[in-house]
């Protein structure tokens, strides 16, 4: 490789804002660090600055508001560089894509307002592994251009460290990766002149330039007064040489136009730390909840606004999207940082649960007061169940009540079904449920007769919790014995499915519209992986593969027996370790339903659960930001969101889950890891009596195995399991609206979904965000009243989009995620 003639300086300085310290110290510092590279502007007048993360620059201007004015005019200069344009500098695997969304949507915004630019350059260095999806989310955000670190030549050998990185939709970003590390301090021209033999030595490209990131780093600083003078000096004693004060676009600019061949990355960027996505489970399934809760809240606010004129709460919704992107943030996400930040967590994305849970409730409570049921007084009670996604949905729900029959909206008796109630021990009374059919974003009304709070004497066999052909249990009867084969059977009009007495596993599922066995083993075996020489991220061990044990020793009961769900019951054991699930058959649903809950006490080991499936010739595919990505069913363990499946020649299965993030596919095995119980941030320092493990308690979680038959039909699964509809029970009133069963919208195309559906930032417009799942070109129409104008588009192939509307024009345009113009 060619020396480097010309060397970017980028002054920077790493801030995590949570590591080994909480939130609280993590701004200090940023405060700190800011104020020291506005001084060495004062000092050095060539000095430039990059900074990263909206969050940063918030702190500044609510610390220290004089602080901020120079930040704006050092902005202005040219000198204190905004990159990034997101709220953090996120794990790039972890959030989902509205998630993503969100970081640009909100930051670039600020960047806009506040300091009169948006970011051009993505940034995220110290990221574990960036999904696929990241070029089309960075330039559908305004950024051209890349920087990252992880993963190192020695966990991905690229054939260059500059290259063109391209999305499946063909989007593209000019990308850099660091050597390591991201801030370098030096002390004298010899420590710079090791570096600058460094770079020279390792890099992989032929290019005359190179950045030059240089500062302290991690937990803040920047560079320092010696850095500068030290710079000075070797540039008046090497000027064969050219040190550029920079702020990254110059580099990649001079690429550009270097008229140099390019290489092309059409592969996400992986590994790095792949225990991080099985870490700390609360605060995925709190960012998971928040999530989908705000999205389902602000879909239901748009919904109030348009019947009932309701105002939207934007600014609460920003907020508690702040927070939930905050989260986001690297070492949060991933479960790498202190105890004391991982409980911080806690009460962030309990604000935005209760900011979501506040805007849905008052959203739908003003809808369903609206609407007129005086005339349904002898119908029975009316129960509104309100679907906020853009497919008609068919759901199992629970009612808090008991009744004598149920009725749909047009007055039919409906089967029903009593159900364990947790109101038992006040009330002494089972609770309802029935299947609900919605329509797309709307509601149904369903009628309860009969209804009661409190517990009354009632014949079961007569109103629906009997056994039926449809669905049903039948727990095995007798004594366990050697030459007993008997098993514990759950059944619908899809499956036929075996249990083990003695340890709890499925011995078979027989698809009986196929008439074939799915298995090809023993399925739902949960194996325990030993980790002891792992570390909290498990740097440079990708593979958990280290079986110790299995939970065994199981109960297996029968809990629910039809007509509409039949639940079996299994509790196993290991150590001082307790595994309960339940297994359910819906009439009418080809999934099996698992609802878990495991009482972990175990140290430096995982738990995965193993679903062997008869696939010829498969291939495994996972859930990414706003997009799918196949990759070998070779083992490793792999980052993925609401589901991953493997398929083949015969078909395929799927696992959609609530709150996992991690796994990985083995031939046609799919190992759904749940956990794993490191100690909190073990970066290779002692292990002492006083070392705490994550994980020790009860945990809960559940999925689905779901048939593979496409992924737009895979993704529907995943977010009706995540997002499920929701019923409030009202009484009879008059109202404006006389509909008892409506729809706001409809898409004529099963492949493209919608991601959000909200007011403009700005106050002036609707946003509708689609996306394409299934990798083809597709024209879509997206109608019905919410929309005062149909929007007819052409989406491409796992194409995001974003379009307006605004409330003085006919025309719906595309803008970026930031809801600005496309530039060009």
């Amino acid at each position: 490789m060619k020396n480097k003639k010309r060397f970017y300086l980028i002054g920077n300085a790493h801030l995590d804002p949570v590591w080994q310290w909480r939130w609280q110290e993590g701004s200090q510092e940023a405060k700190a660090t800011i104020r020291s590279a506005l001084d060495r502007m004062n000092e050095f007048p060539d000095f430039k600055f990059v900074c990263s993360s909206a969050s940063v620059y918030r702190w500044i201007e609510e610390f220290d508001a004089d602080m901020f004015d120079e930040i704006k005019q050092r902005a202005k200069e040219g000198r204190f560089i905004v990159v990034g344009g997101w709220h953090v500098q996120p794990d790039c695997n972890s959030p989902s894509g509205e998630g993503f969304a969100r970081q640009s949507l909100y930051s670039q915004r600020y960047f806009m307002e506040k300091l009169g630019v948006t970011a051009k350059v993505g940034y995220n260095v110290d990221s574990f592994g960036h999904n696929l999806n990241i070029p089309q989310i960075l330039k559908k955000s305004g950024m051209s251009d890349y920087v990252f670190m992880r993963p190192s030549p020695s966990e991905n050998n690229l054939s260059s460290d500059v290259f063109n990185w391209v999305s499946p939709d063909g989007s593209s970003v000019l990308t850099y990766r660091i050597l390591d590390p991201y801030c370098f301090n030096f002390k004298d021209s010899a420590e710079l002149k090791a570096r600058i033999d460094y770079l020279n030595e390792n890099t992989s490209t032929d290019l005359e330039s190179i950045p030059f990131f240089y500062g302290v780093g991690n937990h803040g600083g920047g560079p320092t007064i010696t850095n500068l003078r030290v710079l000075e000096e070797y540039k008046k004693d090497h000027p064969e040489l050219e040190f550029k004060f920079s702020n990254l676009k110059d580099f990649f600019d001079e690429v550009r136009n270097s008229g140099e061949d390019i290489p092309v990355h059409t592969d996400d960027l992986q590994h790095h730390a792949a225990g991080c996505y099985a870490n700390l489970s609360h605060v995925k399934k709190g960012v998971r909840l928040s999530e989908n809760n705000l999205i389902s809240a602000e879909t239901y606010s748009v919904l109030a606004n348009k019947l009932l004129g309701k105002r939207i709460p934007s600014e609460k919704f920003a907020d508690a999207w702040r927070n939930v992107c905050f989260l986001h943030f690297h070492d949060i996400m991933a479960g790498c940082c202190i105890k004391e930040a991982d409980e911080d967590s806690r009460y962030l994305y309990g604000m935005a649960l209760e900011h979501a849970a506040v805007a849905e409730n008052n959203a739908l409570q003003s809808i369903s007061w609206a609407v007129d049921t005086s005339d349904d007084t002898e119908k029975g009670l009316p129960v509104f169940v309100f679907n906020p996604h853009a497919f008609p949905v068919r759901q199992m729900i629970n009612i808090n009540l008991y009744a004598e029959k149920v009725l749909d909206v047009n007055g039919n008796e409906i089967e029903f079904q009593l159900t364990h109630s947790t109101v038992n021990e006040c009330y002494e009374r089972d609770d309802i449920s029935f299947i609900a059919e919605v329509p797309a974003l709307g509601w149904s009304i369903y009628y309860l007769v009969g209804s009661a709070r409190m517990g009354f004497v009632i014949d079961k066999s007569k109103i629906g919790n009997k056994a039926s052909t449809d669905v049903f249990a039948i727990a095995h009867q007798g004594a366990r014995t050697s030459n007993c084969l008997a098993r514990t059977v759950l059944e619908n009009e899809y499956w036929r499915i075996l249990f083990d007495l003695r340890t709890g596993y499925i011995a078979s599922i027989h698809d009986k519209k196929a008439d074939k066995e799915i298995l090809s083993d023993y399925a739902s075996v949960p194996i325990v992986i030993d980790e002891y020489y792992h570390d909290t991220w498990s740097h440079a061990k990708n593979y958990f593969t280290d079986v110790i044990a299995r939970f065994n020793d199981a109960t297996v009961s029968v809990t629910e027996n039809g007509p509409l769900r039949a639940t079996v019951k299994v509790v196993s054991r290991y150590n001082d370790s307790t595994l309960t699930q339940y297994f359910s058959l819906v009439k009418g649903e080809k999934q099996i339903f698992v609802r878990s809950k495991v009482d972990w006490h175990e140290k430096h080991k995982m738990l995965k659960i193993k679903w062997p499936f008869n696939v010829e010739n498969p291939k495994a595919y996972y859930e990414i930001p706003f997009g799918v990505i196949e990759r070998p069913c070779n083992g490793e363990e792999e980052p993925g969101l609401s589901w991953f499946g493997v398929k083949g020649d015969n078909g395929g299965f799927a696992i959609c889950n609530t709150d996992t993030y991690s796994s990985s596919v083995e031939n046609g095995t799919l190992l759904h890891t749940i956990l794993r119980s490191p100690i909190y941030g073990d970066h290779g320092g002692p292990r002492d009596e006083e070392s705490e493990f994550t994980e020790q308690g009860v945990r809960e979680f559940n999925y689905t195995i779901v048939p593979f038959e496409s992924n737009s039909a895979v993704i529907k699964y995943a977010k009706i399991l995540n997002t499920p509809v929701t019923n409030i029970i009202e009484n009879w009133h008059s109202g404006k609206i006389k509909n008892k069963s409506y729809s706001a919208i409809s898409l004529d195309k099963d492949n493209v979904m919608i991601s959000a559906i909200k007011r403009s930032e700005d106050g002036k417009g609707l946003v509708i965000r689609l996306y394409e799942t299934d990798g083809v070109d597709t024209d879509v129409t997206v109608c019905g009243d919410l929309l005062r104008i149909p929007l007819k588009t052409k989406v491409g192939a796992f194409a995001v989009n974003t379009y307006l509307l605004n409330d003085d024009e006919k025309v719906w345009k595309e803008v970026l995620l930031s809801e600005f113009d496309i530039e060009g």
